[in-house]
């Protein structure tokens, strides 16, 4: 039995047809447009997020005692992003990298809420008044926040780099911050 080519390109082309409606041939975006963007388009992000990670962004590049060498922002989705950075004290010559969450809620209670759900077993409260001066969350809003809660946990045994983990969750009026960094030991070879 012998196919015939009219019935060989129908199917090519209802398997092309198919492929088109499923969204299957459209090139992939690249993904560095979008996990280095801090503005993306305020019709898809919470415009106090986008605003709070370009004013983090900018208070922490501003910093000259810090070298930034990695700064990656990845949305979560409309509410929550996640930053990836990594920095060297130039002071200390220390070198850090932070995983950032930042998640927005509609209001102070709900991001309370949220809070106390967590497992805090480990951290302390460590301060509950925001910095006097600076810090992005006044920049991007004009005033502290009502509501400041800064947690914090230092995993493992600090004299040793290669176990030791920093962990701090801060609540920021209707903003929560889940931080935990890593130190790095950076090798210098001399010859």
């Amino acid at each position: 039995m012998q196919v015939k080519p009219i019935a060989v390109i129908t199917v090519l082309l209802l398997v092309v047809a198919s492929l088109f409606v499923a969204g299957c041939t459209t090139n992939p975006t690249n993904p560095t447009n979008q996990t280095t963007s801090t503005t993306p388009s305020t019709a898809t992000h919470n415009a106090l997020l986008e605003k709070y990670l370009a004013a983090y962004k900018n208070s922490t590049s501003s910093d000259k005692n810090l070298n930034f060498t990695a700064w990656e922002v990845t949305w979560i989705n409309s509410s929550s992003a996640r930053i990836q950075e990594t920095s060297t004290n130039m002071t200390t010559n220390a070198t850090w990298s932070y995983d950032h969450t930042v998640i927005v809620f509609p209001t102070s209670q709900d991001a309370t809420n949220y809070l106390n759900a967590m497992n805090l077993t480990n951290y302390s409260l460590s301060s509950t008044v925001y910095p006097s001066s600076g810090g992005a969350y006044r920049n991007v809003t004009g005033h502290a926040p009502m509501v400041y809660k800064y947690y914090e946990w230092h995993e493992g045994n600090l004299f040793n780099i290669s176990e030791f983990r920093d962990h701090n969750i801060s609540q920021l009026d209707n903003i929560i911050i889940i931080d935990t960094g890593i130190q790095f030991v950076v090798l210098v070879f001399l010859h």
